[in-house]
């Protein structure tokens, strides 16, 4: 399998970019956590209603310590924390939480690890395990 993708031209004509193309990724669609469940279910022993159960219960357990202020690392998944979102203020004495904070948003940073000084154009990148494998094709679909 591949990632689809389309050259799309850039039409913002204030960019420095404008009228050059660049590959926009084409979704293959959309899968639920129930053809997940049945996709688990048929490769190992357990039912997809055990799949939900424990999903269900590591999607609470995942909210309760991110809404503790913890960073949630899940293996090779990666991890999930909470940042705040707020209005900037010159002077620290006149922040207010009721008055500049705006929300909050959940972040999630895929694991990962850096290479090695000395690995040419590589030297300090991220490489992300959820691209391994990942390969690209063009494709004529919207």
């Amino acid at each position: 399998m591949s990632i689809k993708y389309r050259l799309l031209q850039n039409k913002i004509k204030s960019s420095k970019n404008y009228g050059k193309y660049y590959a926009h990724t084409v979704k293959s669609g959309e899968v639920t956590l129930e053809e997940i469940e049945r996709m688990i279910e048929q490769s190992c022993t357990a039912k997809a209603s055990d799949v939900r159960l424990v999903v269900r219960e590591l999607f609470d357990s995942i909210r309760h310590y991110m809404q503790a202020g913890y960073v949630v690392k899940l293996g090779d998944l990666g991890r999930f924390y909470i940042s705040v979102k707020s209005v900037c203020v010159d002077d620290p004495k006149t922040f207010r939480a009721d008055k500049h904070l705006s929300g909050f948003k959940c972040n999630y940073t895929p694991s990962g690890h850096r290479y090695k000084p000395g690995t040419g154009s590589l030297a300090h990148r991220v490489h992300r395990d959820l691209l391994d494998g990942c390969e690209a094709e063009e494709t004529n679909l919207l």
